[in-house]
């Protein structure tokens, strides 16, 4: 609860950095996988229900649990190897999570879901929204774009395989 009033604590402290560029100019990515397990056994299996199991899919060097256990409000802090990002839990669905990084001028939002399609099969998608105005150019924008639909497609290939193995 401490961590959760300090994070609080900044997110009022710092208004600006919690704040996107405006105009804003939102961009998305939507990435998915079929998966030939039932939602409930895929969501497991990919560990949805374990809020750092993400770090083992994008390969990034740590993730640490600020507060909570991937709840509403939960935060976890990512370290890139070049960054830390700090990712609060914005909306939670059985099959679901939504993340937000406020602290990024580009106000980043994922959305990591298991959709159910019959009693044995279900669909990975994972959505990537933010405001690519704070990237700079259009060949920034695209090189960003490019970067991110290729690491994010990795992460989307492992958790199939994970998913999908016996």
């Amino acid at each position: 609860m401490k961590k959760l009033l300090i994070a609080a604590a900044l997110l009022a402290a710092t208004p600006a950095l919690a704040q996107t560029p405006q105009p804003a100019d939102w961009t998305t990515i939507t990435l998915t996988a079929n998966l030939n397990k039932g939602a409930d056994i895929a969501w497991e299996k990919i560990g949805g229900n374990d809020w750092c199991a993400i770090a083992k899919y994008l390969d990034v060097k740590g993730c640490a649990i600020d507060s909570g256990k991937g709840e509403l409000g939960s935060i976890r802090t990512i370290d890139t190897g070049t960054a830390k990002l700090v990712e609060i839990v914005v909306a939670r669905t059985a099959h679901s999570y939504t993340y937000a990084q406020p602290f990024t001028p580009i106000f980043y939002h994922g959305t990591l879901a298991v959709e159910p399609v019959d009693k044995g099969h279900s669909r990975l998608v994972y959505t990537l929204i933010w405001n690519q105005t704070a990237v700079g150019d259009a060949a920034a924008q695209t090189a960003a774009r490019e970067g991110r639909t290729k690491r994010f497609q990795a992460a989307v290939d492992k958790m199939a395989a994970a998913a999908n193995a016996p």
